[in-house]
């Protein structure tokens, strides 16, 4: 019997169809009133419009894989589901960061707010697989792999070991020193020094002021940020996806000589690139260089203020901008070198690298 993830491209559609009944149920809640996990500072009157998105894409990702779905107009299927998967997409955002909160403390600071964005993420990656399968399929091609053979193919062996190219190397580098500014500034903090006039001692204040947990505290102590360490962490990941330790265990890990399985890296790779990437671009245009233009005002809360707020500001959102997009950039590139070489009788000679 083939195993069930082998056979994604027949379920995708039908789960994100249910996926969808669960989201347009809780944004009908929204609609009515309900707060918990509300992700938007608007009016509710916006989850009228998330409802029917949702809602079309559900229809548009069932069909896909029924013979109405061969009838339609192809771009009507493929529009419904990848705006809904768009829509999905942007409801992860805070998702690493509540993550990482999570791994570091054991909880999060609203509970329902992340379990909108878990549910967020589930729907983008099944609506994503559904419009891949639907595309490829109704060009002919095989909807696991994307190549021209008979039947749907069988995985025989994994890609081969390769590292980055040139310039997706680069685009990680940039990735990693645009941490370096971010790093230096929450390191400075946490051995207690100052850092563009605002001294550590203020900054761990302001965590026991919002209710930061022991361990955050303690870490802060002996110098180690947590937001620190998950930028480490966040280089780490960004270099495993561009060298070829990243596709198979090095000694130096456990399962050495084993294959990384794709999803071990790129799990986390896409959710930091569509939640970081977006934030951080976003806010650069529209937080950080309004002031510097003239065209809007300085940060003004207690602890960050005027120009040195702005330089705090400034170390976090750049660094998650070029971060964000370098990390997608080194997620497609991995995706795509590693993708499997999928065969069958009808394929010429042993396949080739292909699916994602």
């Amino acid at each position: 019997m083939e195993p069930i993830v082998r056979t994604w491209p027949r379920w995708a559609g039908y789960a994100a169809g249910a996926w969808s009944l669960v989201a347009v149920g809780l944004a009908l809640y929204w609609a009515g009133g309900g707060d918990a996990g509300y992700p938007l500072d608007e009016g509710k009157s916006v989850a009228w419009l998330i409802a029917a998105c949702l809602g079309v894409g559900g229809i548009m990702a069932v069909s896909s894989v029924r013979d109405v779905g061969r009838q339609m107009p192809r771009w009507w299927p493929l529009t419904g589901i990848w705006a809904a998967c768009v829509l999905a997409g942007a409801g992860t955002f805070g998702f690493v960061m509540n993550a990482l909160q999570l791994a570091f403390t054991g909880t999060v600071d609203d509970w329902p707010a992340f379990g909108v964005e878990v549910l967020c993420a589930a729907g983008a990656a099944l609506l994503a697989g559904t419009a891949l399968a639907y595309r490829r399929g109704t060009a002919g091609a095989c909807a696991r792999c994307g190549e021209a053979h008979a039947g749907t193919g069988a995985v025989k062996r994994p890609a081969p070991v390769s590292a980055a190219p040139p310039g997706v190397r680069r685009a990680a580098h940039a990735g990693m020193l645009a941490f370096v500014p971010y790093i230096v500034m929450k390191t400075t903090w946490a051995f207690g020094g100052s850092f563009a006039g605002i001294d550590g001692e203020r900054v761990v204040a302001e965590f026991e002021r919002n209710g930061a947990s022991g361990l955050i505290l303690t870490l802060e102590k002996y110098g180690l940020d947590f937001t620190t360490l998950s930028a480490l962490l966040g280089i780490f990941l960004l270099l495993g996806l561009t060298r070829e330790w990243g596709q198979v265990f090095p000694g130096w890990a456990p399962f050495s000589g084993r294959r990384v399985p794709r999803w071990l890296p790129l799990t986390p790779a896409w959710l930091g690139a569509v939640t970081l990437g977006p934030y951080g671009v976003v806010a650069t245009f529209g937080y950080l260089l309004p002031p510097v233009i003239g065209l809007g005002d300085l940060p003004d809360d207690p602890l960050l203020h005027g120009w040195s707020g702005w330089t705090v500001a400034a170390c976090g959102i750049g660094a998650f901008a070029v971060y964000g997009v370098a990390l997608g950039v080194a997620a497609w590139s991995y995706q795509r070198r590693t993708r499997p070489r999928c065969v069958s009788p009808g394929s010429p000679g042993d396949g080739a690298p292909s699916g994602p």
